[in-house]
């Protein structure tokens, strides 16, 4: 049992590092997104995200999965007797980058003219990937960086590459729209992508590794097995940013560039609220998954621990979330974005089926079958282009949200029947009732949202809200005896 709860204060320890510096970085980029709002507009933002849709198209195809396939790489070898390897490993893992980011630019570099007319319809935009070339190379760069900090599980070097990155960007942000509004937007990408780097660098740098020189043959062979699991992981996250990319031309096409902006607005929003969970769970929850990769009882033990306080941690965010969407909107944004207030409210409930699909997913991953999780992946891509393509046609932006929503769902099911057949595994009955409870709360919130009479919805409101952040606080301190736990951090 006291195992047990030290395995959940790992994950609020987690999650409490990567909030702290998360929440600081989440109002630097709101504070970022306010400046984009209110300098270059709505169209500004959908300029923008069909820039950086582009990007990690480009940075998917041409990095091999190396973020994914080093991680593992190197969990695995660090703690066990073939440490020796470890550096050969790491000097892999950055001189591949230094190849593959050399060759995503120049590929962005030659393609410019074609990249702009397959985005926006005209070659107009052909200057901006020429600039954002800049940022695949150094955002390429940056992966390799992060990806060894991870699989060595350096996790306050990340949290502070993360906090740092943020403020350090918020400045050059402010000056370039101020000063030359839209056109600025790629340098923007760019300069944000060379601050990313120096800093992962400069911790790097600061671990010591032993720096060993690589002949040729050694590097192919090294990048071989990096390249024999990432490969396949980076078709199927290419997948989901072509997905992302489809879905941004087809708003382009339909409802113009504006709709564009208020739909990666929405997201943008969404994934801005939620970051801090889904940061741990890749920053932390892998590398622990990598390690026990052979021990199914063990993956099972973790996955179950880790969706229960996931979706335990979530669920008073979203219902609050739920509570101050228009004043969340106009404080971040401006009214322009309103527009969204459906989109978001659907859309932020698909959160809750993601935090309990994605643990679920990193053990196909854990287990080294890249295949199967491509396929995974791909069908449920394909869910997702489907679901947002005819919630659009039908609803507008909201049917984007009720999109989002149908996809998670779908995709929680279709992970959850993958992983039970092939590795039998099974959620446990203490996380199922958990999660109907906390889905139960967001719907009947939603419900609530619908009432017309505002004393008694506002009333309502209020006793719902209360009552998630309670039953949170009643079974976290069932898992991690709250009253210890505390007690423990404050004497550090």
């Amino acid at each position: 049992m006291e195992a047990d709860k030290d395995s959940y204060r790992q994950i609020i320890k987690t999650t409490s590092l990567f909030g702290g510096v998360q929440i600081f970085s989440i109002l630097i980029s709101l504070a970022k997104s306010k400046v984009a709002a209110l300098l270059i507009g709505v169209s500004g933002m959908g300029v923008f995200g069909i820039l950086t849709s582009t990007l990690n198209i480009i940075l998917t195809l041409t990095r091999c999965g190396l973020d994914i396939s080093a991680v593992k790489e190197i969990a695995s070898v660090n703690n066990n007797p073939e440490k020796d390897k470890l550096p050969k490993i790491v000097t892999a893992t950055i001189q591949f980058t230094w190849i593959t980011g050399i060759i995503a630019a120049m590929i962005v570099l030659i393609m410019s003219p074609w990249l702009s007319l397959i985005a926006f319809g005209n070659k107009n935009y052909s200057l901006f990937f020429v600039i954002i070339s800049i940022a695949i190379l150094f955002n390429q760069l940056t992966i390799g960086n992060l990806a060894v900090l991870q699989g060595l599980k350096s996790l306050k070097e990340l949290a502070k590459i993360t906090v740092l990155a943020s403020f350090f960007s918020l400045m050059p942000t402010t000056i370039i729209y101020y000063l030359i509004g839209e056109k600025g937007i790629p340098w923007v990408i760019s300069i944000t992508a060379i601050i990313g780097f120096l800093l992962s660098k400069y911790y790097i740098n600061k671990l010591e590794i032993k720096k060993v020189n690589l002949p040729i043959n050694e590097l192919i062979s090294s990048s071989k097995n990096l390249i024999r699991l990432g490969f396949v992981l980076s078709l199927a996250s290419l997948t989901s940013h072509f997905v992302v990319y489809a879905i941004q031309i087809f708003i382009t096409k339909e409802g113009g560039i504006n709709e564009v902006g208020l739909y990666n607005s929405g997201i943008m929003l969404i994934h801005s609220y939620v970051a801090i969970f889904f940061n741990a769970i890749s920053k932390d929850f892998f590398p622990r998954l990598a390690e026990v990769s052979k021990d199914n009882t063990l993956i099972k033990k973790m996955v179950n621990q880790q969706a229960s306080m996931s979706i335990l941690l979530l669920t008073p965010l979203i219902i609050i979330f739920l509570v101050f969407r228009p004043f969340i909107v106009t404080l971040i944004y401006s009214k322009e974005f309103l527009p969204i207030l459906g989109m978001i409210t659907y859309g932020v409930l698909s959160i809750l089926f993601k935090a309990a699909s994605w643990p679920m997913g990193f053990v196909i991953i854990a287990k080294g079958n890249s295949k199967l999780y491509f396929v995974t992946e791909l069908i449920s891509n394909v869910i997702l282009f489907i679901s947002v393509v005819i919630g659009y046609d039908l609803y507008g932006l909201t049917g984007l949200g009720l999109g989002y929503l149908i996809y998670h769902i779908l995709d929680f099911l279709i992970v959850k029947f993958v992983v039970f057949i092939k590795y039998q595994f099974l959620f446990d009955v203490k996380f199922n009732k958990l999660f109907l409870i906390c889905v139960f709360q967001c719907l009947a919130m939603i419900y609530l949202l619908q009432i017309e009479y505002l004393a008694l919805k506002f009333s309502l409101m209020t006793i719902l809200a209360s009552f998630s952040i309670i039953f949170a606080i009643i079974k976290l301190n069932g898992y991690v005896g709250l009253k210890d736990f505390l007690k423990n951090i404050l004497k550090k």
